[in-house]
């Protein structure tokens, strides 16, 4: 470079120039990018602006990153074009599953809020365990339905498949309100049960469909948040249309809970129908551009979850020679065992025993449970991403759910210890997204592996607890269960949960991966 400073200007910008445009087709050459109307695409994390100059595009590659924020919603250096797309997929995709899911979760439980508000009375039922068994028929319906229901969607399109499954359940919680005898609850629930096992297991599959590993227990949280919030609502319902409505019409309020559930469901049914975006690769939703639904199924390619496989005899050796479809049964199958899916339905029985709440009081105070539930599912889905794993969330939650159930199993407590105890119980319910989507990021992109074992485990699970629920914690015996020793028997399932999540579900997984990489190099 001698004598550059003594060269005229025009003719150092020319030799500048010529050095410096080798250096830039390499450069471009070796980025494996995709045209986007005003972008060139990757580059590791980056997205490339080509209405700037090559110098700038230069500075771009090589400016280093904010630091990374603790809180966030999108992964660190996602482009402005990758954020649109995933506000869609949140706008329209996650909006649809949480209302499906909040439907889902009200029709399941308005039979509790029913049955301490009035109907039991009304219809005579008596100390026996009829609202054990309204849940049992429930469960069945779940247990027959969940499997069969994730195969079909693998094959039916979920724009069609999810909400019609929607509409067929409300309908069968709408008859609720006709009936008078506990053999009719049995048969309807049965049926709602039945259609009712599409939702979580298909939403769970379907947002695995969409959003990366490290974005998934997030939105799995806010998708099952969705139900808790369902839950909550229908305490205050009840509690509502029993100051409001209670003999309009000539019917107590507690059937004008079926009713209301109903009407809640078709707005939500007609949406689906319309917005819900199937999955990247059958897609036809009105509002993704053609280069948005090429990145979606980049995204998922890009992970090593191509979808891979067909619905055919050789996928059934698949999944059952897979680790992923006993180790997370047996998981969930543990999670249903502890029964804190009913805690809320023991406490409102416990609120009702101490003969000092009134009927709305019974109603909105088990609530808390779900708000309890809220929080702890936006805070372990943001943890899990951020730290890139689940165990260690699995096991701190486990140990909190432990100290809430020893509480409950020595039970000669004060009330206000035993009221913090019950509440405090609603931390389990993060593991049902803290599972599901591990489940979607280690099946890869074998969906029907996915699809089976999001079915299949909710299923075992609910397959385990209908005796254990009957035999344990029957609701004739609650709140104490003292003859059938119902809470150190839920205990003991909670450490078993706590143990599993936190060690085992890893330990099974590293031994498999062990033993395919010497099948590997065997084969070589």
């Amino acid at each position: 470079m001698s004598g550059w400073g003594n060269m005229p200007e025009s003719e150092r910008n020319n030799r500048a120039d010529a050095s410096y445009q080798p250096l830039m087709a390499n450069l471009l050459s070796n980025l494996a990018y995709r045209p986007h109307p005003d972008k060139i695409s990757r580059n590791g994390d980056k997205l490339l602006d080509i209405s700037l100059g090559e110098k700038e595009i230069v500075q771009s590659l090589t400016r280093s990153d904010a630091p990374a924020r603790w809180f966030h919603w999108h992964e660190p250096g996602t482009s402005a074009a990758e954020k649109k797309l995933i506000f869609k997929l949140d706008w329209f995709l996650l909006s649809f599953s949480c209302l499906c899911f909040f439907i889902k979760q009200l029709d399941q439980n308005n039979i509790s809020n029913a049955y301490v508000s009035g109907m039991k009375e009304e219809l005579d039922f008596g100390p026996g365990n009829e609202l054990s068994w309204m849940n049992s028929y429930f469960l069945i319906g779940t247990i027959l339905g969940g499997p069969v229901a994730n195969l079909i969607i693998t094959v039916v399109r979920p724009r069609i498949w999810l909400p019609s499954c929607l509409l067929i359940w409300s309908l069968f919680v709408l008859f609720l309100f006709k009936c008078n005898t506990a053999g009719q609850f049995y048969a309807l629930r049965f049926c709602i049960g039945f259609f009712e096992s599409a939702a979580w297991p298909g939403i769970q599959y379907v947002l695995g469909c969409w959003y990366r590993k490290s974005e998934l227990s997030r939105r799995s949280a806010f998708f099952v948040m969705s139900g808790v919030l369902g839950q909550m609502f229908s305490g205050y319902l009840q509690s509502a249309l029993y100051s409001g409505m209670h003999g309009k019409g000539g019917m107590s309020a507690w059937r004008w809970l079926f009713i209301f559930d109903f009407l809640l469901a078709i707005p939500v049914a007609i949406y689906g129908f319309i917005f819900f975006p199937d999955t990247p690769h059958t897609t036809k939703a009105f509002y993704l551009t053609e280069w948005e639904r090429q990145r979606a199924r980049e995204r998922i390619e890009e992970e090593g979850r191509a979808p891979v496989g067909k619905l055919d005899l050789s996928c059934f050796k698949r999944i059952f020679t897979s680790w992923q479809l006993y180790t997370f049964s047996l998981g969930y199958a543990f999670w249903t065992l502890t029964c804190g899916s009913y805690i809320t339905q023991y406490f409102g029985i416990w609120l009702k025993s101490l003969k000092i709440y009134s009927v709305p009081e019974i109603n909105n105070i088990p609530t808390t449970v779900g708000a309890i539930n809220f929080v702890f599912m936006v805070g372990t889905g943001f943890v899990s991403d951020k730290i890139g794993t689940r165990a260690p969330v699995c096991f701190a939650v486990g140990c909190l759910l432990t100290f809430c159930y020893s509480i409950l199993t020595h039970w000669e407590v004060s009330d206000k210890l035993k009221m913090a105890a019950f509440i405090m119980v609603g931390c389990y319910g993060c593991y049902t997204p803290l599972l599901a989507g591990w489940v979607n990021a280690s099946c890869g992109g074998d969906q029907q592996l996915r699809a089976f074992t999001l079915g299949m485990m909710v299923s075992i699970g609910q397959a385990v607890v209908i005796p254990f629920q009957q035999l344990q914690l029957p609701s004739g015996q609650a709140p104490r269960f003292k003859k059938t020793h119902g809470w150190p028997s839920a205990l003991a399932f909670v450490v078993a949960l706590t143990l599993w999540t936190g060690f085992g579900i890893d330990f099974v997984k590293r031994i498999f991966e062990r033993r395919n990489r010497k099948v590997s190099v065997g084969s070589a």
